[in-house]
C-alpha cells in the first residue's frame, strides 16, 4: 500500500496510518486531508479510521487479516517466539518509534484541542478534558508496560533487556502533560505555529463609579480602555514565510481590455508604488462592529465589539475567498470609539504601515525587501464614515463621501458628468480638514468632521479609495426597498397571501436551498422586507419567474425592476470592460429617472446616489465584488459562537483568534481541499462518455477513475443536473448540462452535455434553453470563466413548460 505522500510502501492498513502519523506528522481534527494513493482510486478522506476502513475494504490483500479486527500486529510472531534477537529486535523498534513519534503525537493532541478551542470550547472545559485524557493515557501506559513485560519476560524482570523495555515505556512522553494548562497550550502553539501574539494597547483613560467592598461606598477611579492590536509587520512576514503564499501568489499582468482585478484599474496603473514595484504588499483593510452577547439579552449593545481586519489583494480573488486568509489586525470596544475616535487605534496601524512604505519586509520568495502600503479600505458606508472622519448620518447636508453633492440632489442629479457633482480630492479634503482645525465648533465643513490619521501615510488618501459594497447598497438597501415598492403594485393582482405563497413555493433550484427568502412583510414604515443580503439577492433574481406572468412587458414597473436587474449583473461580474462601464453609468441615469417617473412621492435612498459613483469606481480598482463585506462579515461569526471572559473580551477573544490562525495556516488542506461525496471507482470504458475524458486528459480508457455524486471545489458544488457556461459565442452563452463528475489525477472533471440557447427572455430576465442530444464535452473546473454554476429553473407559470437559466452576473 503506497503513500500519496513519499510514495514507499506498507505491507498494512495500519502501518500505512502509521507512517502517516509518524514520518509526516498528519493530525487528527478538521484539518485533516488524506488521499488514498493507491493506484486509480483517488478518493480523500478527513479522518483515520475512515480511511483504515477504506483500504480494508477495497485494497486490502489477502496476506494480512482486517486490521478492524483487532489481529494484526507487527510484533505477533517475535512475542510468540520470545527469542532473545527477537526480543532485541522489539526493543530497537520501540526505541525508534518512541524517538520518532514523540513530536507527532502531541502535534496531533495540539491540533484535536486546537479544533476545540476553535467551535467555541471554553477553556474551563478544554482544560477538563486534555487533564481527564492525560490521566487517560498514562493509565493506558502503564497497562501496556505491565502486559508487555508479563507476556515477553515473565519471571525474567531484573534482565537487562527487561529494564530496557521499562526505559522505553518510561521515555514515552504522556502528551497531554505539556498542554495541561493554557499558558502550556499558548506557549507551544507560539512556538511550533509561529503565532502572532496580540498586543494589549492603552487608548484612553476615563472615571468611572466602582464599589469600594471594604467600606461598601462608591468611588471614582481612573479606568484605562485598551484594545487588541495584532501587528501587521509580524502577520506578513508569517504569511510570507508559509509555503502556501506561493501558489496564492498571482502575476500582476496588466490587460487594457478587461478589468478582473485591482491591478487592471486606472488607479493601480497610476499608482506612485503598486505601478512601479512589482512584487510591492497590497493591503486591502476593512472596519466592521458586530454584537457578540446575546442579541435579545440584558448585555445587548454593551459588547458591541469593532474589528478591522485586512487581505492581501496580491493574492487572487479566489483565494481571498478563504476565511484563513482574512487577517485580524484590531479588536476593540465599539463604544471606546465614540469615546476616543479612531486615532489611538489607528496608530500601531500607521506606524506599521509607515515601515512597510519606507524599510518595507524581507519576503523569502522574492529573496529581498518588497516595500507595501494600504491600496483600499472597505466596509459598510456607515463604518467607511466614522474611520474616515465623514458625517455618520446619511440624513447630513453632505453625506457622500465621493462628491459633495447636496440631499436635495440626489433626487434630481444622476451622473457624475452633472456640474453639481463636485469629486473631493486631496486638497479639496485637506482644505476642509484645516478650516475644522480652526474652527472646532463647526458640527462640519462640506461633511468632513476630522481629520483622519491614515491620510499621513505615504501612498494612501481617504479620496482616493474607491470601494464600494454591493451588498449593504443593494442587497440590503435599494433591492429591498424596490421591490417593497413592486410587491405594493402586485396587490392590485393578487392578495398578500397569494404572493408570499409563491415565495415560499417557488423552486429557486439546487444552489439557493439554504438562500431561500421568508415571507414579507409590507406593513410598517421601513425601506427593507426583513431579509438578509443573501435572501434579498435569490428573491431579487428570481422575482421575474415568479410573477413575470402578472404583467406585461410593456409595464414601467416591471421596466424598472428589469434595469435594477442589470445594472446588479453588472456590478456582480468578475470580469468587465471598459465599454461595460459605460453602459452601467446610461443603465444607472434610465433607471433613476424612470423610478422618480413612477413614485414621484416617493425619495431616492442614498444609496441610490452612491449608486452613480460605481462605473468610475469599476474603472479605477477593477470589479467591486471583490471588495464587498459578504466573506469579511463571514468572518465575525467566528468571535460570535466564542464562549468569551467578558472581563476582558477583547483579549480572550483576539489571543483565541490568533491561535487558531496559527493551527489553520499549518495545515495543507486549508488551501488545498477539495471535498467529495460518496463514489466509487469505476474503467473508463465502463462509462458514458469515458471515451471524451480519456481524450481530454489523456489517459488509457482502461484506467480507473473515481465517479463520485458531488464535489465541491473553491467554495462551489458541483453534481449532476447543474448547469455550467463553458463559453459565450457571438455574445451568447453557451450552458452545458452535468451528467456525471469525476476525479482524474487529482482533477475535477465535469462530464457534460450542451444545452442550445435559444433565446435570452427579456421578460423574464433568463436565458430560455432547451436540452440537445449531441456528444459529451469535458470541463476541467479551473479553467470555467464562471466557476459557479447554474440551476434549470421553469417559471410559475401552470402552462409555460419552457426551461429558464437565470443569470447571477453578465455573461460575455
Amino acid at each position: 500500500m503506497k503513500c500519496f505522500i513519499c510514495k514507499c510502501d506498507s505491507d498494512a492498513p495500519n502501518s500505512l496510518v502509521k507512517h502517516l502519523k509518524l514520518i509526516h506528522g498528519l493530525c487528527s481534527g478538521r484539518t485533516l486531508h488524506i488521499k488514498c494513493g493507491q493506484v486509480g482510486c483517488s478518493r480523500s478522506f478527513g479522518s483515520f479510521s475512515g480511511f483504515r476502513k477504506h483500504l480494508n475494504r477495497c485494497h486490502l490483500s489477502g496476506l494480512f487479516e482486517s486490521v478492524e479486527d483487532g489481529e494484526f500486529s507487527p510484533y505477533k510472531n517475535v512475542l510468540d517466539t520470545r527469542d532473545a534477537r527477537d526480543v532485541e529486535m522489539v526493543t530497537e523498534s520501540l526505541e525508534a518509534d518512541t524517538a520518532l513519534s514523540s513530536t507527532n503525537i502531541v502535534n496531533s493532541c495540539a491540533s484535536v484541542i486546537s479544533d476545540m478551542e476553535a467551535a467555541g470550547v471554553g477553556q474551563s472545559l478544554v482544560n477538563s478534558v486534555v487533564i481527564s485524557m492525560e490521566e487517560i493515557v498514562k493509565d493506558i501506559q502503564h497497562h501496556a508496560k505491565e502486559t508487555v513485560i508479563k507476556n515477553v519476560f515473565s519471571s525474567e524482570r531484573d534482565t537487562v533487556m527487561c529494564k530496557k523495555v521499562e526505559a522505553c515505556f518510561e521515555e514515552l512522553e504522556n502528551p497531554f502533560t505539556i498542554l495541561n494548562s493554557e499558558y502550556k497550550r499558548s506557549k507551544f502553539l507560539s512556538g511550533k505555529w509561529e503565532t502572532v501574539k496580540p498586543i494589549e494597547c492603552v487608548i484612553g483613560s476615563r472615571f468611572d463609579t466602582r464599589r469600594n467592598k471594604k467600606t461598601g461606598t462608591y468611588d471614582q477611579v481612573v479606568v484605562q480602555d485598551k484594545f487588541m492590536y495584532v501587528p501587521i509587520l509580524s502577520t506578513l512576514e508569517s504569511i510570507f514565510k508559509s509555503p502556501y503564499s506561493t501558489e496564492m501568489l498571482k502575476s500582476s499582468t496588466f490587460d487594457d481590455s478587461t478589468l478582473k482585478d485591482i491591478y487592471d484599474g486606472s488607479f493601480f496603473k497610476g499608482h506612485p508604488l503598486f505601478s512601479t514595484e512589482k512584487h510591492s504588499v497590497q493591503i486591502q483593510m476593512f472596519y466592521d462592529d458586530f454584537e457578540v452577547a446575546n442579541p435579545l439579552g440584558s448585555k445587548r449593545g454593551i459588547y458591541k465589539l469593532g474589528a478591522i481586519y485586512f487581505t492581501l489583494r496580491n493574492f487572487s480573488p479566489k483565494w481571498n475567498s478563504l476565511l484563513a486568509n482574512i487577517h485580524l489586525c484590531a479588536l476593540f470596544h465599539a463604544q471606546d470609539v465614540k469615546r476616543y475616535g479612531f486615532s489611538e487605534i489607528l496608530a500601531p496601524i500607521v506606524r506599521d504601515i509607515r515601515v512597510l512604505e519606507t524599510d518595507g519586509i524581507f519576503i523569502p520568495l522574492y529573496g529581498c525587501h518588497v516595500h507595501g502600503s494600504i491600496v483600499q479600505v472597505t466596509g459598510d458606508n456607515l463604518g467607511l464614515h466614522s474611520l474616515f472622519g465623514l458625517v455618520e448620518s446619511f440624513s447630513a447636508r453632505y453625506c457622500c463621501r465621493f462628491c459633495l453633492a447636496e440631499k436635495d440632489d440626489f433626487q434630481t442629479e444622476f451622473s457624475e458628468d452633472s456640474s453639481k457633482i463636485v469629486l473631493r480630492t486631496k486638497e479639496m479634503h485637506t482644505a476642509h480638514c484645516q478650516e475644522m482645525a480652526y474652527n472646532p465648533s463647526l458640527p462640519h465643513i462640506f461633511g468632513v468632521k476630522r481629520s483622519c490619521i491614515l491620510n499621513s501615510l505615504m501612498f494612501f488618501h481617504t479620496t482616493e479609495n474607491f470601494s464600494v459594497d454591493v451588498m449593504h447598497d443593494i442587497f440590503e438597501g435599494i433591492g429591498q426597498y424596490e421591490l417593497k415598492i413592486l410587491f405594493e403594485y402586485f396587490k392590485e393582482h393578487i392578495t398578500l397571501e397569494e404572493l408570499n405563497l409563491r415565495i415560499l413555493t417557488f423552486d429557486y433550484g439546487f444552489m439557493e436551498r439554504n438562500n431561500r427568502p421568508v415571507a414579507v412583510n409590507l406593513c410598517g414604515e421601513s425601506n427593507d422586507l426583513g431579509l438578509n443580503a443573501v435572501q434579498s439577492w435569490c428573491l431579487l433574481k428570481n422575482v421575474p419567474l415568479m410573477f413575470g406572468d402578472l404583467v406585461t412587458s410593456d409595464n414601467p414597473h416591471w421596466r424598472l425592476l428589469l434595469l435594477l436587474l442589470q445594472i446588479v449583473n453588472i456590478v456582480l461580474s468578475p470580469m468587465l470592460t471598459q465599454g461595460l462601464c459605460v453602459y452601467l453609468k446610461h443603465l444607472i441615469v434610465d433607471h433613476h429617472k424612470l423610478f422618480k417617473k413612477l413614485y414621484p412621492q416617493k425619495k431616492l435612498l442614498p444609496k441610490h446616489h452612491f449608486l452613480i459613483h460605481y462605473p468610475r469606481c469599476i474603472q479605477k480598482i477593477g470589479p467591486v465584488l471583490h471588495s464587498w463585506c459578504m466573506r469579511y462579515e463571514g468572518k465575525h461569526n467566528f468571535f460570535k459562537k466564542q464562549l468569551k471572559s467578558f472581563k476582558n473580551i477583547t483579549k480572550t477573544l483576539a489571543k483565541k483568534h490568533q491561535n487558531y490562525m496559527a493551527h489553520v495556516w499549518q495545515a495543507s488542506s486549508t488551501f488545498n481541499r477539495l471535498d467529495i461525496g460518496p463514489g466509487k471507482m469505476v474503467s473508463l470504458n465502463m462509462v458514458k462518455g469515458g471515451s471524451d475524458i480519456s481524450e481530454a486528459v489523456q489517459v488509457s480508457r482502461e484506467v480507473q477513475v473515481m465517479k463520485v455524486n458531488w464535489a465541491k471545489h473553491s467554495g462551489f458544488i458541483y453534481c449532476p443536473h447543474l448547469v455550467i457556461c463553458g463559453k459565450v459565442e457571438s455574445e451568447m452563452p453557451v450552458f452545458y448540462q452535468i451528467k456525471s463528475v469525476f476525479i482524474v489525477k487529482d482533477k475535477l472533471l465535469l462530464l457534460t452535455l450542451p444545452l442550445c440557447t435559444v433565446t435570452f427572455h427579456e421578460h423574464f430576465h433568463a436565458y430560455e434553453v432547451t436540452k440537445m442530444m449531441q456528444g459529451f464535452v469535458v470541463f476541467d473546473v479551473n479553467h470555467l470563466c464562471y466557476p459557479k454554476p447554474f440551476a434549470i429553473q421553469m417559471s410559475y407559470e401552470a402552462n409555460d413548460t419552457a426551461l429558464f437559466v437565470v443569470p447571477y452576473c453578465y455573461l460575455w
